[in-house]
């Protein structure tokens, strides 16, 4: 089974547009540090998260790029198979399962703990730079983030790309760009559409 991966829940194990390859657990044992496809209780949605604990109550999982686990349990019936790789285009990247996932998963872990008291030195300096937009003139336009559309959840959302990595995408509830570090550097913000002009287009 395929399916496309939305959301930054899972950066960087999974991050948009990829497509997901997913398979059936059938005998196999489910493991901790396993990348799920599963449909948690009372929602719509499916969720892609890794196997954080496996209790008698039932199993906890969390995204990669999450602080914390999810708020809910899960049972075997809710999980409809694991994530063993990711294609973008014809390129096709394992997904690590098992001991090694796990470690995959502690390691983001403390990358965000470390990201966080670097940001906090860093942080002045960069909201200064990346506010006057001055970097973001000096790339050749070949190499400057685009701005894609993609059609996901019945509805148009904006994406930012570099290459083909996507570093951003815009927030409809809180109306504006959310961009990773150190992209905001290479974007003249003022000039990307806000959402009365992804109303107006529409």
């Amino acid at each position: 089974m395929f399916a496309a991966y939305v959301g930054p829940s899972m950066n960087p194990t999974l991050c948009e547009p990829e497509m997901m390859e997913i398979v059936p657990y059938g005998s196999r044992p489910l493991r901790i540090g396993d990348v799920v496809f599963c449909l948690p209780p009372k929602a719509d949605q499916p969720v892609v998260h890794r196997v954080a604990r496996v209790t008698p109550a039932g199993i906890t999982t969390r995204g990669d790029n999450n602080t914390r686990e999810d708020p809910y349990l899960l049972h075997p019936k809710d999980i409809k198979g694991q994530v063993v790789a990711a294609w973008r285009g014809r390129k096709r990247r394992e997904i690590s399962g098992g001991l090694q996932g796990r470690l995959t998963g502690r390691w983001f872990c403390w990358q965000r703990i470390l990201d966080r008291a670097v940001a906090g030195l860093l942080r002045p300096p960069y909201r200064a730079l990346s506010r006057r937009g001055n970097i973001a003139h000096l790339l050749p336009l070949r190499f400057r983030p685009r701005v894609v559309v993609f059609h996901a959840q019945g509805q148009d959302q904006f994406r930012l790309l570099m290459g083909k990595q996507v570093v951003g995408q815009y927030d409809d509830r809180k109306r504006q760009w959310q961009i990773q570090r150190p992209f905001r550097l290479f974007v003249d913000e003022r000039v990307l559409p806000k959402q009365k002009e992804k109303d107006l287009s529409g």
